[in-house]
């Protein structure tokens, strides 16, 4: 029994309480807004196709950059939590309609590798465009005296599984969606049929992500290390630090010949690894 000071007044309509990550969405569309970066993104990444309605780009770009820092487990939690918030969402990025998740999907499916290494290339410019660190950006000092800055380069892996389909007479051939992203692949302790893998490009003292890479099952992993490379690189040359004292960490998935040779160059970068090939030891 209540204490009769105490007055419970129930509504019908639903409040939602405001999502606990809103706050730090409104703080990312101030910098993307001061910076240029929100204009930026509007003028030099294009992408038109059929069925666009209304929504441009930067819609579908600040939908995926809340989604990242919402930090919700999926897009359909997070599309839940946002819904009731869409408006002033939109509003922080200067925008009017939230697009809707189909929309979204269509939007992926058909986005080209042209549109997404423009983004990816304006976001690497950015980088190093301001650093609120100084010069050098962090690292590590031998006994000798010399400063190198350790990269962390790691692939990993996303098990999924396949849950089972009724095949009859009467029913069409089974279509699965993860067949786009996901492919069969070494899973080592991970459970599922299916796998997608994803290369990191990470500076270790910063804490800076230079780049990131995907592909499904095993990944192009060589392709991907020499891209990783290239992005070292860049990054070296806009801090004018010498290639030859960056140090580049990998994980076990480049523990063969075969990619570190493709690394392995007069000037640098310099390579960690756990590897099994010992004759890499007399190159």
């Amino acid at each position: 029994m209540t204490h009769p000071s105490v007055h419970v007044q129930i509504a019908p309509t639903s409040v939602p309480s405001t999502p606990s990550w809103l706050g730090e969405v409104a703080v990312v569309a101030h910098v993307f807004s001061q910076l240029g970066l929100q204009k930026a993104i509007e003028e030099r990444v294009r992408f038109a196709r059929a069925r666009m309605g209304d929504y441009e780009v930067i819609d579908f770009v600040v939908m995926l950059i809340g989604y990242a820092v919402s930090g919700e487990r999926t897009l359909q939690s997070f599309y839940q939590r946002l819904l009731p918030f869409a408006e002033p969402f939109m509003a922080l990025f200067g925008r009017a309609n939230l697009p809707h998740p189909a929309t979204l999907s269509r939007f992926l499916a058909a986005l080209d590798q042209a549109a997404v290494e423009a983004l990816r290339t304006l976001f690497q410019e950015d980088l190093v465009a301001r650093s609120a660190f100084a010069s050098p950006p962090g690292g590590v000092w031998d006994r000798l005296g010399s400063h190198w800055t350790v990269v962390d380069v790691d692939g990993t892996k996303q098990a999924g599984s396949l849950r089972a389909l009724p095949q009859t007479a009467d029913l069409p051939a089974p279509h699965r969606r993860f067949e786009r992203v996901a492919a069969p692949a070494y899973l080592g302790r991970k459970r599922g049929e299916i796998a997608r893998t994803r290369t990191t490009v990470l500076q270790a003292h910063t804490h800076q992500w230079l780049g990131t890479l995907g592909n499904a099952g095993n990944g192009d992993y060589r392709g991907e290390l020499l891209r990783a490379r290239a992005v070292i690189s860049s990054y070296a040359s806009a801090l004018a630090l010498p290639l030859s004292h960056i140090l580049t960490r990998l994980d076990g998935l480049y523990g063969n010949a075969a990619p570190l040779v493709d690394l392995l160059t007069a000037g640098g970068p310099g390579v960690i690894v756990r590897g099994k090939d010992y004759h890499l030891l007399h190159l």
